[in-house]
């Protein structure tokens, strides 16, 4: 196999962009093939969440992680959906990312106002380890919970830190002091669900 370097990889993305292609017609079946992979993972993960919901006394730790799991595939599709790129890139793998995202929104009818678009989905996700520094240091005084808690939002107050908090009632997960409501986010996944298996 012969190993392509930086400045080839350029090269071919300007081609692409010269020539209004994001997604080579051979390469579609990829990301179609990627999409569905996660969109299935996170309609699994909502799927177990509304089965153990309905049991009796299970543990908060477990219907955190089945939703948090959820809302993490959901994050992974984001991805694909409102990508720009990064400013460490070349312009012209960012200007082939932006466009890949753009035909993918099209092929999925992904909408701007998409609960897929909030950035803090994905970058809760990402370097979580970080982001727990930071939650952690950047606080001096309050009630801590490190172990998941079900409750209410409403009850959430400068003094009270829950790590993660389930309120089931607002279909929200809150994760380092962020709310996320999910409901949207399910309806979201599973409509690309649809769409993927019938491609």
């Amino acid at each position: 196999m012969i190993k392509i370097d930086s400045d080839e990889i350029k090269i071919r993305a300007k081609k692409l962009n010269d020539n209004n292609i994001s997604i080579l017609p051979y390469h579609k079946i990829f990301y179609d093939f990627s999409i569905l992979y996660s969109a299935e993972c996170s309609i699994n993960a909502f799927g177990n969440y509304n089965h153990f919901l309905a049991k009796d006394n299970i543990e908060p730790i477990h219907l955190v992680s089945i939703i948090q799991e959820a809302i993490g595939h959901a994050a992974n599709l984001s991805w694909y959906f409102f990508n720009e790129g990064n400013k460490k890139k070349p312009s012209a793998i960012n200007t082939l990312i932006k466009n890949r995202s753009i035909e993918l929104r099209k092929k999925y009818d992904i909408t701007e106002d998409s609960p897929l678009k909030d950035r803090r989905l994905r970058n809760m996700f990402e370097h979580f380890d970080e982001k727990l520094d930071m939650f952690l240091i950047s606080t001096d005084a309050g009630n801590f919970y490190p172990t998941p808690q079900i409750g209410s939002i409403e009850s959430l107050s400068i003094v009270d830190k829950p790590f993660k908090l389930l309120d089931i009632e607002k279909m929200c997960l809150v994760l380092l002091n962020e709310k996320f409501y999910f409901e949207d986010i399910a309806k979201e996944v599973y409509k690309i669900y649809k769409i993927a298996k019938n491609l």
